[in-house]
C-alpha cells in the first residue's frame, strides 16, 4: 500500500505540474502573439488558462491526501500525539471524515457534469459538462488516496512509523 502511495502521490504531482506548465505556456504564448499583426493571440486563453489552473489545483488535492499536509487543528494533533491509541483514533476518524467529503464531492461533481450542456463560449468544441468532469475524477482519486492513507495508517506499526521519520 505504501507504494501506491507513493506512485498515487508522484503521479498527481508530475500531472499537476504540467499542467501548471501549459497554462503558463499558453498565458505567455498568447503574450507574444498579441503583439504580431494578424494574429493578436487566442480568443480562448483566459478560459483555457483557469480551467488548467482550476484542474492542476484538483489533482494536487491527491497528493496532499497522501501526503496527510492538509489543514489541520494543531491542538487536537499534540493531545493526540500523546497517546498512541488515541492517534490512531484521531487518524481513523479524519480519514474517514476526507474520504465522506471526497465522495460527496465526486458525487455531486458528477450530477453538475452530467447536467451542463451548455458550450463554453470562448472554446466551442468544448461542452461545461466535458469541463465539469474534472471534480467526478480528482474527486475519485482522492478517495483512493485517501482510503490507501486509512489503510496504510491501520496497518503501520509503530518502529515502522519511527524508521520512516527517522529518515
Amino acid at each position: 500500500m505504501k507504494k501506491l502511495q507513493t506512485i498515487l502521490d508522484k503521479a498527481s504531482t508530475l500531472v499537476a505540474a504540467v499542467l501548471c506548465a501549459v497554462m503558463m505556456c499558453v498565458l505567455l504564448a498568447n503574450v507574444i502573439l498579441r503583439y504580431v499583426p494578424g494574429i493578436g493571440g487566442f480568443k480562448w486563453y483566459m478560459e483555457g488558462g483557469q480551467y488548467l489552473n482550476v484542474f492542476s489545483m484538483l489533482l494536487a488535492g491527491v497528493g496532499i491526501t497522501v501526503q496527510r499536509t492538509h489543514l489541520h487543528v494543531e491542538l487536537v494533533d499534540t493531545i493526540a500525539e500523546k497517546n498512541p491509541a488515541l492517534q490512531k483514533i484521531h487518524k481513523v476518524i479524519i480519514s474517514v471524515f476526507i474520504t465522506l467529503f471526497y465522495i460527496l464531492m465526486t458525487y455531486s461533481g458528477y450530477i453538475l457534469a452530467s447536467k451542463a450542456k451548455q458550450a463554453v463560449s470562448t472554446m466551442p468544441q468544448f461542452k461545461m459538462g466535458q469541463v465539469y468532469m474534472i471534480f467526478p475524477i480528482a474527486g475519485a482519486l482522492c478517495v483512493l488516496a485517501s482510503v490507501v492513507n486509512l489503510i496504510v495508517e491501520l496497518t503501520e506499526k509503530p518502529e515502522e512509523k519511527k524508521e520512516e521519520e527517522n529518515k
